[in-house]
Formats: C-alpha cells, sequence, structure tokens
C-alpha cells in the first residue's frame, strides 16, 4: 500500500534530518544571520543528497559506497569543508562584533543572491558527511528493509515521504529560528557565529579521528 511506504519513508527522512549534527548546526547559523530563506537553501540541499542516499540505500548500492577508495575522498573531503565552515563562522562572528543587527537584517536581502552557493554548501555538508553515511548505508540496512518485494514500485512512495518527512523538518526548523530572529540582538550574531564555529571545528576534528582510527 502506498500510504504505509510514504510514511516509512517520511519516517526515515525525519530520522536522517532532525538530528543536531553539522548540517543543523550551519542551517540555524544562517537562518539566524541571512533570514529564513538562507537555512530553507542550506536544507533543501541537505534534503537533496538524503533522498539520493536513500535511492542508492534502497537498491542495494550501499556496499560500493564503504569501498576504501571512495571512503577516503569522503572522509577527507568532510574534514576539510567542515573546518573550513567552522573557520568562517569563527571570522563572520569577530566581524559580528562591530555589526548593527538592524543593518545585518536589512542586508538579509542581499544575501538571498547567494542562495544558490548556499544550496550547494548544504549538497557538499551532507555529501561528506559520514553520520549521515552511517545512517543510510548501516544503520538501516541493519534494522529495516527500504522497500518491499517490488522495488520499482515501493521506491518512489518511499523516497517521496524521505522528501516530504526531511523538507517538514527544515521548513519548521527554519520558521521557528525565524520567528527568534526578530527579538535578535547584536550579541546574538556574535554567539551564532561563534558556537557554530566552535562546533563545526568539533565535529571536523571527530571526523579527523574517526577516520584516522579506522586507518589504524
Amino acid at each position: 500500500m502506498a500510504v504505509p511506504l510514504i510514511a516509512k519513508g517520511v519516517a526515515l527522512g525525519l530520522g536522517a534530518a532532525v538530528p543536531i549534527g553539522p548540517v543543523n548546526v550551519e542551517i540555524a547559523r544562517r537562518t539566524l544571520r541571512g533570514g529564513r530563506a538562507a537555512g530553507v537553501a542550506l536544507g533543501c540541499g541537505a534534503v537533496t543528497v538524503d533522498v539520493v542516499y536513500a535511492v542508492l540505500a534502497s537498491v542495494g548500492l550501499g556496499p560500493a559506497l564503504n569501498r576504501k577508495w571512495l571512503y577516503w575522498p569522503l572522509a577527507v573531503g568532510g574534514v576539510a569543508l567542515l573546518a573550513y565552515l567552522g573557520v568562517r563562522s569563527l571570522a563572520a562572528g569577530w566581524r559580528a562584533r562591530r555589526e548593527d543587527p538592524l543593518v545585518v537584517a536589512a542586508d538579509a536581502g542581499a544575501a538571498r543572491a547567494g542562495l544558490r552557493g548556499t544550496y550547494v554548501t548544504g549538497v557538499l555538508m551532507t555529501l561528506f558527511n559520514p553520520i549521515t553515511l552511517g545512517f543510510w548505508f548501516v544503520v538501516l540496512p541493519s534494522q529495516v528493509g527500504m522497500t518491499g518485494g517490488n522495488p520499482a514500485h515501493d521506491l518512489p512512495r518511499v523516497c517521496a515521504g524521505v522528501f516530504l518527512g526531511a523538507l517538514s523538518w527544515v521548513i519548521l526548523f527554519t520558521s521557528a529560528l525565524a520567528w527568534l530572529g526578530n527579538f535578535r540582538r547584536g550579541w546574538w550574531l556574535v554567539a551564532a557565529d561563534v558556537v557554530g564555529g566552535v562546533i563545526l571545528l568539533g565535529f571536523a576534528a571527530a571526523a579527523f579521528l574517526r577516520s584516522v582510527r579506522s586507518f589504524l
């Protein structure tokens, strides 16, 4: 039946999107700084990769992504991207000490011109995120089958549910943050950037250590 398959997909999409990780940290930071559109754009990039990974996991291609020739580029790329975004966040927090929050709010419309780049950042963050890879290709295959005996029939419904679940979280999360942004103060921008930068660097360090341990 279509409804149970879509419901399964929604649950999977929420399972991939809701846990706190580098993507949600960056969504929060960009929403508070650049407005809801910036957060949604980054979140949609993440949703795109979640749906792609759901398709790959559903058709049994997960083991191919565990090969070392593919794992190491993903691991190195993920660490480098998280470190880069963390440093950029800290730099933005340093600059935000001298910014007027009203000016920043007025500039949010100008920031929308970079939504394409923000979307690409969301794609790359999720594509290189070992947590996301582990969710789709390690945890799920060991816990639940993605589709039934007819993948050609079931796969579109499951993936539609993944899309709806992940996108629903992005909209809810960014809407709540955008509402909080109406009460923003100057120190909010500094806190969002500094805390976000530290957390992103922490994720980068954890990913680096995890990769080194797997190598040893």
